[in-house]
């Protein structure tokens, strides 16, 4: 029961994403927001049995990093609706792209990873867990983005809002990066050097700064502003759940 306990906290929280699209589509706020707070506490018993059982945070892996992405969107998605009102179409938008995360997942291993003993280093930690926490970021800020491409009503709030986040996202994978190249100085007594991976974490670096510094022609118009936009989201998923 124990082995299987993430693969049912996988199939809960994709049946509740499910119910929060169907709130937002009937437009049905108060539904929409209830689910969404449930999805949120399901994947905060996931983190706690990943404590529980390894005793680290989530790290890597689909069911760590999945579980841990979603909840720190669910938490971002509830302050936006603080913020800026329960908007149904921002709540059906955020569940569309957690669903899309939690479909790509389908057919992967839910157990834990194996617990190395490299993982109670401290950058260690930090370089896997703000790069997850950045995915989040940026996954959010995607499904802002996504909303200036179908919505016509409120465009300049919401682009200045997601911008916003991908620049906070932006800041924790620096983070991130920084952790490991402690990280690595400390292991092999060398700092980084260019590599594959380095090179796409300059890609996404990169893709963050394109958004910020849109052209004036772009920037004006709508679809092609949001577009950009989700870019850095789905790359830096990419990287987390297909490199």
């Amino acid at each position: 029961m124990t082995a299987d306990f993430p693969t049912i906290v996988y199939y809960l929280v994709t049946g509740i994403v499910i119910l929060e699209l169907l709130g937002a589509g009937l437009k049905k706020t108060s539904m929409a927001h209830l689910f969404l707070i449930l999805r949120t506490c399901t994947c905060l018993v996931g983190i706690v049995y990943i404590a529980f059982f390894v005793g680290r945070p989530p790290l890597f892996g689909p069911f760590e990093a999945m579980v841990y992405i979603i909840f720190i969107m669910g938490i971002l998605a509830l302050a936006f609706g603080k913020n800026h009102g329960r908007k149904n179409y921002f709540f059906g938008f955020n569940s569309l792209v957690v669903l899309l995360i939690l479909l790509s997942q389908t057919g992967e291993s839910m157990a834990l990873n194996d617990d190395y003993y490299m993982y109670t280093n401290i950058w260690v930690i930090l370089f896997f867990n703000l790069r997850l926490l950045s995915a989040a970021f940026l996954a959010h800020g995607a499904a802002i983005y996504i909303c200036i491409v179908f919505l016509k009503k409120e465009e300049d709030i919401l682009a200045a809002g997601a911008r916003n986040i991908l620049l906070a996202g932006t800041c924790v994978y620096l983070a991130s990066e920084w952790a490991g190249s402690l990280w690595c100085l400390n292991w092999f007594g060398d700092s980084w050097r260019w590599s594959h991976g380095f090179f796409k974490a300059s890609i996404l670096f990169l893709l963050v700064m394109a958004v910020c510094h849109l052209p004036a022609v772009i920037a004006r118009n709508r679809i092609g502003r949001g577009i950009i936009g989700t870019l850095p989201g789905i790359f830096i998923l990419w990287m987390i759940f297909f490199h």
